[in-house]
């Protein structure tokens, strides 16, 4: 919901942390003119039982970012050195820590919690705020986590697929996630004077920092997919399961799909309408 993020920021004052924003910057493509195409009728699919209207949001959407939040990001990676957007990107991250803890810390996983305290904590100190990633130096790297990941090993089902105007793909365990995810931001509970110029700064940041971060990845989906929304949805599903079972996935891991990279050799994909897992087994 990284876009919907930048709007509710704008108009309500609150703030997304990076986590529920990772999941949405697969929301457009490119300016590349296959992209840019209306989809075509298709049958119905399992999962999407929405399809007809998703697929005009997402035909929406790609006006949206063909003209705004691509030529942001573009710009965004032009003007600034490498240095510069990764010291940014940590920053970010680091903000999500609390919430990955707290997340870990409702699924049982003990360890994880610690090792996220443990990274918060490094990082926020002798790494300035986040800026630099000293902890992942010393063996303590980030993972994802979540209330909408909570809600998957649990045993929630992912319910339908929704693609929305401004945010992207999603489904409905996920807006429920989304919400979660607001009100475990720690900017959302600071109530310093300056707390909402924060929150709006962290919000537009982590809207161009991701959208800067995928730009190749939706490129390559534009011009290779022989059916980009039903890729961007395929893709999307099986990230958010791949997090749920605690597996690592890329936009280069997608599904079977016509004009899509294969997924490397012994990884099995992930149906979008397979049924939730239940929580892996972590010792704490």
């Amino acid at each position: 919901m990284a876009l919907a993020a930048l709007i509710l920021a704008t108009t309500l004052q609150i703030s997304v942390p990076a986590t529920a924003l990772s999941a949405a910057t697969a929301v457009a493509s490119t300016s590349d003119p296959v992209a840019a195409a209306s989809p075509a009728p298709r049958p119905p699919t399992p999962g999407d039982p929405f399809e007809g209207f998703n697929s005009g949001v997402y035909a929406i959407n790609l006006k949206l970012d063909k003209f705004l939040f691509r030529p942001v990001a573009v710009t965004y990676r032009r003007v600034l050195p490498r240095p510069v957007r990764n010291g940014v990107h940590n920053a970010l991250r680091n903000w999500d820590e609390p919430l990955v803890t707290l997340n870990d810390l409702l699924q049982g996983h003990f360890s994880d919690a610690a090792h996220t305290v443990a990274r918060f904590g490094l990082n926020t100190t002798i790494g300035l705020l986040g800026v630099l990633d000293v902890a992942s130096a010393e063996g303590l790297p980030h993972h994802e986590n979540g209330f909408g990941i909570t809600l998957g090993r649990y045993g929630v089902g992912p319910g339908p697929y929704l693609f929305l105007p401004f945010a992207g793909p999603s489904t409905v365990r996920d807006l429920l996630g989304a919400g979660g995810d607001l009100a475990g931001n720690p900017l959302t509970n600071i109530r310093g004077i300056r707390s909402k110029t924060l929150e709006r700064v962290q919000t537009v940041a982590s809207v161009v920092d991701n959208r800067s971060r995928v730009d190749e990845d939706l490129h390559e989906i534009a011009i290779t997919a022989t059916d980009p929304y039903a890729s961007l949805r395929s893709i999307y599903l099986q990230r958010v399961q791949s997090e749920i079972n605690g597996d690592q996935i890329s936009l280069n891991d997608s599904p079977d799909i016509p004009g899509a990279p294969e997924l490397p050799e012994g990884k099995k994909a992930v149906a979008p309408d397979a049924p939730p897992p239940q929580m892996p087994p972590k010792s704490p």
